[in-house]
């Protein structure tokens, strides 16, 4: 491995046991926006690869399932690019409302570095459902519980919150703005629900 394969390892691991200590480091960096709005549609086309790679890997769901919705890559990439961007948005202007001082910028680098940590977990989860089917589903809730872990925290720091309370009802409050969003971004493609 090489050292900044190991430096991406060692604070990726840091990201789930010191979430404000990354989360102040990754603001530290200065990031411009343009970088910013780049590297969020980087980790999208990164996952949106990933879940193709992984959707012809896995074994086909069983004939007795349900029937699952296949989403083709452009569309599964406008939903997931969508629904970060008005994530961002919805996290930093509800912040500021509930008293936060945070720059967009801090809320988009530290919302860029959470999806990449989640795509590293869904990298982990479906080699784990391919090695030991069992434990699939485990990791995928042991993954939920981790990236809101994290987005607290990245919240708390983010908005230069002293509270975690604050944090948590930033995020309840964001997420009602992004359930609306994204309602509205699905009817904009089409995609009803």
């Amino acid at each position: 491995m090489t050292s900044s394969a190991g430096s991406l390892a060692r604070l990726l691991m840091e990201t789930v046991r010191q979430p404000r200590e990354v989360a102040r480091f990754i603001i530290g960096q200065g990031y411009s926006r343009e970088v910013l709005w780049m590297g969020l549609v980087l980790v999208t086309l990164i996952s949106v690869l990933l879940v193709a790679v992984f959707s012809v890997l896995l074994p086909p769901p069983p004939p007795e399932a349900p029937e699952r919705i296949v989403l083709t890559p452009l569309t599964y990439a406008t939903i997931l690019g969508g629904s970060l961007v008005i994530t961002v948005f919805a996290l930093h202007y509800t912040g500021l409302m509930l008293g936060g001082e945070g720059r967009l910028e801090d809320t988009l680098a530290l919302m860029v570095w959470l999806q990449f940590l989640l795509v590293v977990l869904q990298a982990a989860q479906v080699v784990l459902a391919i090695a030991l089917p069992a434990l699939g589903a485990y990791a995928a809730i042991v993954s939920v519980g981790i990236a809101l872990w994290v987005l607290v925290h990245f919240i708390n720091e983010a908005q230069r919150f002293e509270s975690l309370g604050r944090a948590v009802l930033t995020l309840v409050a964001a997420l009602l703005g992004v359930g609306v969003g994204l309602s509205t971004l699905l009817a904009v493609i089409g995609a009803g629900v």
